[in-house]
């Protein structure tokens, strides 16, 4: 097992969404086909490698969906699957957030756009931090790594402060 996630600038967007709520948006660049991100991104025996949640199902039908952050916890995130457009567009709520998957092929792969949509504006910075460590986590489960888990307590060991900290400068205190 490797323990250390692939490195990856800080860099990302935040900006009001539509519904007058937070945006925060991140684009991650992958050396592999859409169809490989996709299932990465879909397959709920994938989900768990790389996110912090561990899905009931697979994310690709519309419905409801058991979102906890590990298997058999009690009061688990509620979440639906709204918007299914294999192999590029994924949308689902994620108790009271919405997180957009927006897959786009290139040259050399694909191009992921990665959107959260949430009300609470301080919150943002921790939200940069904990989606970095996760899609540098997803780009390593993409290129073959076997890696541990790095959410809840365990993202601390990966950096989660010296990035919340250089998210804080990007987007500021809120």
């Amino acid at each position: 097992m490797t323990d250390s996630l692939p490195q990856q600038p800080v860099q990302g967007a935040l900006g009001r969404a539509a519904d007058g709520r937070w945006s925060l948006s991140l684009d991650r660049e992958f050396a592999h086909p859409v169809e490989e991100v996709w299932a990465a991104i879909t397959e709920a025996g994938q989900i768990p490698r790389w996110a912090p949640f561990v899905p009931d199902r697979d994310l690709d039908t519309p419905g409801p969906v058991e979102l906890p952050e590990s298997p058999g916890e009690e009061q688990a995130p509620r979440g639906e699957v709204r918007t299914v457009q294999p192999p590029r567009l994924l949308v689902f709520t994620w108790d009271e957030d919405e997180l957009r998957f927006e897959l786009t092929p290139t040259g050399g792969g694909t191009l992921l756009r990665f959107v959260h949509t949430f009300a609470d504006r301080p919150q943002a910075p921790s939200y940069a931090a904990g989606w970095h460590l996760c899609l540098a986590a997803l780009t390593g489960v993409l290129d073959g790594l076997d890696l541990p888990r790095a959410v809840g307590e365990e993202a601390r060991a990966h950096g989660w402060e010296p990035l919340h900290a250089e998210y804080t400068g990007l987007f500021g205190e809120g």
